[in-house]
């Protein structure tokens, strides 16, 4: 399979991993292996808001600005320790919202914006059972808004939501991951100039997660994705504005396993996946027309019950799986301008 998923997970307050081929992360609290197996059990009901907000009317002095928010709920980090069982239910609501609006530029070199939310997140060693649950009426929200009057440098807005992650060293037993048909992970960078000035580039990133299992081995996995997980990257700029790139890029990953073994998997998609990545000109007559040149690349990229069998650290790992897919699900992407375009479903990559 031509593809390659390096996607960076944040989980904020705890760890930092990779995805796929995740690094180990280091423990918050170091734990006895002598201990006996933890049961835990997790919720979180209600909002979670991170909200960063700067209107300067002065920034003479300010070199660079950045702005970073970010949620995380139903986190556990244990590797020392064997996990016996795991339950989490995600019946909330994470807002990280990042806005910034100049009336002048000046000396700034760089703004950068990020936003991240992380729920229902399990690292550790060898795990039991686990249950995830992201039910209707949940939702992820990444948004980061920037109006100034013209380009300086360097603008980043990047936004990822996590949900429903499990990365096991060792094992997983038995794992069940839900993302329920009224749950969204929503990501909204948006950018306005509203000079002509300036020269600078700028850059726009979204990454969504849902239902991921990186493990050395897995037993039995059962899982479906039916909500919708949606990325906006929007820039308008004035007519007779410069710039010097203007990169957009999304990612929406949903049903995604990785691992050395794997005996039962089952997994169904009816979830939609959305990536717009759109650059408006506004022309001198007020009217909005849609930018793709020059200087404009695109990439947009949905995933959707994605199987990776790694090759083993010993020979004797069995090859074997027995896997259920069904994909009845809505892919779309809009804005594609010197960058790719990926659409995958149902996709089983082996290497042996």
């Amino acid at each position: 399979m031509g593809m390659n998923l390096r996607v960076a997970v944040a989980v904020a307050g705890a760890v930092t991993v990779v995805v796929p081929g995740l690094r180990a992360a280091e423990p918050v609290q170091s734990v006895s292996s002598q201990e006996e197996p933890a049961q835990i059990v997790q919720q979180v009901v209600g909002r979670q808001d991170a909200r960063q907000v700067i209107g300067w009317t002065d920034v003479k002095l300010a070199k660079t600005a950045r702005q970073v928010a970010s949620n995380a709920g139903n986190i556990v980090e244990v590797e020392a320790r064997p996990l016996d069982s795991v339950s989490q239910t995600f019946d909330g609501q994470q807002f990280s919202i990042n806005d910034i609006v100049l009336n002048a530029v000046s000396a700034l070199e760089g703004i950068e914006q990020e936003a991240s939310n992380t729920a229902n997140a399990v690292v550790g060693g060898t795990v039991g059972r686990v249950e995830q649950n992201f039910v209707d009426g949940a939702s992820q929200h990444a948004f980061n808004t920037l109006s100034l009057p013209e380009l300086a440098g360097t603008i980043r807005q990047s936004g990822i939501n996590t949900i429903n992650l499990i990365h096991s060293k060792e094992s997983v037993a038995i794992s069940s991951q839900n993302f329920a048909e009224q749950a969204e992970q929503v990501i909204e960078n948006r950018l306005r100039v509203t000079g002509v000035g300036g020269g600078g580039a700028i850059v726009q990133e979204g990454t969504n997660i849902g239902n991921v299992i990186v493990a050395g081995k897995v037993t039995e996995v059962v899982r479906d994705f039916a909500g919708d997980q949606i990325i906006n990257n929007v820039v308008t700029v004035q007519e007779g504005a410069d710039w010097g790139s203007i990169s957009q890029g999304g990612t929406n990953i949903a049903n995604y396993i990785e691992a050395e073994s794997i005996g039962t998997l089952s997994q169904t998609s009816t979830g939609r996946q959305f990536v717009t990545n759109q650059v408006e000109l506004v022309t001198l007559a007020g009217l909005t027309e849609q930018l793709t040149t020059p200087g404009i690349e695109q990439r947009s990229s949905n995933y959707v019950n994605v199987i990776v069998l790694k090759a083993p650290a010993v020979d004797d790992v069995p090859a074997t799986i027995d896997v259920s897919q069904t994909g009845d699900y809505e892919q779309s992407v809009s804005g594609a301008s010197g960058g790719a375009t990926q659409q995958t479903g149902n996709s089983v990559s082996i290497d042996r």
